[in-house]
């Protein structure tokens, strides 16, 4: 089967030629978006737009990545099922050794083979995002305080939601109050 070629250019967006590089600092500019989103479904993500600054740093013997990410993307919310824009912004440190083959040193270290001419930032970039993202998606709160969620999905929640308390936290409150 030959190679797809679109698929090939959607995977070289995020790939860094270093072989042939001086040694020093090394700035690039990558905008994720939609399809970068899309190609990876566990993400939950329904669209937005990133900005990601890598800063190399190539040495003779290792390089180190730093990356900004800054921008916002749109997620469904978990109480009442919209779509809302979450801002995300973060910064992360990859540090990539030459060595005899491919191995995970730590969260914030690699090593790759001393042929290997070109970095992959794909798989980081993805793990980095996922970092970001809250673990409770609810739309902001406005300047009130108050929720933005989708009222009719509110009110239909408060009528589901038993608002009992168990007798047993009530005998524990009484002791409270009674000191």
């Amino acid at each position: 089967m030959p190679p797809n070629f679109d698929e090939v250019k959607k995977n070289s967006d995020f790939i860094i030629p270093f072989k042939g590089l001086g040694l020093g600092e090394h700035h690039y500019d990558f905008e994720i978006d939609k399809p970068f989103f899309e190609s990876y479904e566990l993400l939950n993500i329904r669209g937005g737009q990133l900005k990601l600054s890598v800063e190399m740093e190539k040495e003779s013997n290792l390089m180190v990545f730093l990356f900004h990410f800054s921008g916002a993307v749109i997620l469904q919310c978990d109480r009442c099922l919209e779509d809302y824009s979450q801002a995300l912004t973060g910064d992360f440190r990859l540090i990539v050794k030459f060595a005899e083959k491919f191995e995970d040193v730590s969260d914030e270290m690699i090593t790759i083979p001393f042929d290997e001419n070109r970095m992959d930032l794909k798989q980081y970039i993805y793990e980095y995002i996922n970092l970001m993202l809250p673990i409770k998606r609810v739309h902001p709160d406005d300047e009130n305080g108050n929720s933005t969620c989708k009222p009719e999905m509110l009110d239909r929640l408060d009528k589901h939601t038993k608002h009992t308390t168990d007798p047993r936290w009530d005998a524990l409150k009484k002791l409270k109050t009674n000191q």
